[in-house]
């Protein structure tokens, strides 16, 4: 009878080199695919609960609610459109003076209306839609939120008192 010896000697260099020819194709084609994932997911619009119900002159408007950073950083961006009897609300969390917003990446023109403790204090009529930077950052003198509405779809004024309900 005769005893096989197997080789127990490995030729770390080679195995290296065929398991970095198995992973590294996988680890590229899993950084792509991430990065695709995360894009998609980055450009898809938020679609929030309606929180809110604001009932100006006879007219009622369901409105989603941007609370947090993420959200407000969103808020109507990709959407392709926006029903007339829908909107958004930002709660901004306290009072801002000169209040910053844009329409970047909006498609659909919108009426960025500031309030402060509900009382309308600038309104931006028609705000167009844009799609590449620099676009334009339209300012209101004050807020402690603001509504996002359609274009055209009000006759909201600055001086108003609106009266924006919570939806149990």
């Amino acid at each position: 009878m005769q005893i096989l010896k197997f080789q127990s000697k490995i030729d770390w260099y080679a195995a290296g080199f065929k398991l970095l020819n198995i992973a590294g194709p996988i680890a590229g084609v899993s950084v792509i695919l991430f990065t695709a994932v995360v894009s998609y997911i980055e450009t898809r619009p938020q679609k929030l609960p309606i929180q809110y119900k604001l009932i100006h002159n006879n007219q009622t408007f369901y409105l989603e609610a941007a609370n947090k950073t993420q959200e407000l950083e969103k808020g109507l961006k990709w959407r392709n459109n926006l029903e007339s009897d829908r909107g958004m609300l930002f709660n901004l969390g306290r009072e801002y003076k000169r209040v910053p917003f844009w329409m970047y990446q909006v498609k659909v023109p919108l009426d960025i209306i500031y309030l402060k403790n509900n009382l309308v204090t600038t309104i931006i009529h028609n705000a167009p839609p844009c799609q590449k930077n620099p676009c334009p950052i339209y300012y209101g003198v004050t807020a402690t939120q603001i509504l996002e509405l359609k274009a055209g779809a009000s006759n909201i004024q600055v001086g108003q008192k609106l009266v924006i309900e919570p939806i149990p």
